[in-house]
């Protein structure tokens, strides 16, 4: 059986980026599609293999600025990708769902998420542009939204990291999905018998991961806040941390092992589809205090119907005051969590689970040849 690969981009190591390096573990023959890619970032299973790119590829690659500005050639530059020789095609979106295959061929999506500049996050962003750009941009997600649901429409199979996300899916593009959470290495986690008095974030340092409300919160109780990521708002972050705030920047897994394992509890401010850093917390067995929306709702244990412990702490607001209620009820409830129970809540969406569950349905998905 021949197999592709097709991810969007492979310009940063994100969380995307890891169950595409999976999807090579899973396929060690399978071939790469790419619509542009930094040939260092790619996952080590790629890095011998045909690994194709885009027209598009060598422009972004070189000149990265265009790339927010070169969305109109995207759909071009999907559809130029020949996988017309493959049987089975594993696709990650957006926007690679529109993929043109072969008649017999099979083309299973997984969808990350619908991508949120054309869809629940629109009016948003165009309340934001001054009146030229306005209309560009309205220009462009009306034509975005009818090629995206067009495309999605031509994939056989969809696979979506959460049940949030099930829901966009079938909201925006009218597709039933299969829920099956994105891989987490829980192996590497371990308890330390204390931990430090440190909260710790884990991210991509943008807007729209609000880690200045956990600045801001711990700022105002006097908290220290360790920091790991790098992103277009570190400035920004930086400008208003107090001296209990710390920045660590990219920090190697290897390395990171020992943050995780050693702070007081992880602090998750996002509206994330899935967030699996708040899994790699918990697979150190330390509590996470995060949003109570979205994607936290299945990876933080709050309230179990079932009465199994908590895992962490919700907070209703995304607002300071919100935040600075749920780790003052964390840390009057903190001797009432179980690492060892917290870590094996994390061993639910280890890779190998993932793994098991994508054959399983891959499987399923395939015509008897």
């Amino acid at each position: 059986m021949r197999v592709a690969i097709v991810h969007p981009w492979f310009l940063e190591e994100g969380g995307a980026e890891k169950v595409a390096n999976v999807f090579a573990e899973m396929y060690p023959d399978a071939d790469l599609f790419m619509l542009s890619g930094d040939p260092s970032l790619l996952p080590s299973h790629f890095r011998e293999r045909k690994v194709t790119g885009s027209f598009i590829n060598k422009l972004l690659l070189h000149f990265g600025f265009l790339r927010r500005f070169a969305f109109p050639l995207y759909p071009s530059a999907i559809e130029s990708l020949d996988v017309s020789r493959y049987d089975l095609i594993i696709s990650t979106c957006p926007p690679v769902m529109g993929l043109s295959v072969s008649q017999d061929a099979i083309h299973i999506c997984y969808c990350h998420t619908p991508a949120h500049a054309w869809w629940d996050s629109y009016s948003y962003h165009q309340a934001k542009l001054p009146f030229l750009p306005r209309l560009i941009y309205v220009a462009a997600a009306v034509f975005y939204r009818m090629w995206e649901f067009s495309a999605m429409q031509r994939v056989d199979r969809v696979v979506v990291n959460s049940h949030y996300v099930s829901r966009r899916v079938f909201k925006y593009f009218r597709r039933e999905s299969t829920v099956i959470y994105p891989p987490v290495d829980t192996s590497v986690g371990y308890l330390r018998s204390d931990h430090d008095d440190y909260y710790l974030t884990v991210s991509r340092i943008t807007a729209g991961k609000r880690i200045d409300l956990l600045v801001d919160a711990c700022n105002k109780l006097g908290r220290n806040l360790t920091i790991v990521g790098t992103g277009n708002h570190l400035n920004k972050l930086k400008s208003i941390a107090g001296p209990t705030i710390k920045f660590l920047g990219h920090v190697p897994d290897a390395d990171l092992n020992a943050v995780y394992a050693g702070c007081r509890a992880f602090l998750f401010a996002a509206d994330e589809d899935f967030g699996m850093a708040t899994v790699e917390a918990q697979a150190f067995g330390r509590p996470v205090i995060a949003y109570g929306y979205g994607g936290s709702l299945e990876t933080v244990r709050v309230g179990d119907a079932m009465g199994r412990p908590d895992t962490g702490v919700y907070f209703s607001e995304q607002t300071i005051e919100s935040v600075i209620d749920s780790i003052q009820r964390f840390e009057a409830a903190e001797s009432s969590f179980v690492p060892h129970e917290i870590q094996e809540h994390a061993r639910s969406f280890d890779k190998s689970v993932f793994i098991a569950r994508m054959r399983e349905f891959v499987g399923a998905s395939l015509p008897n040849r």
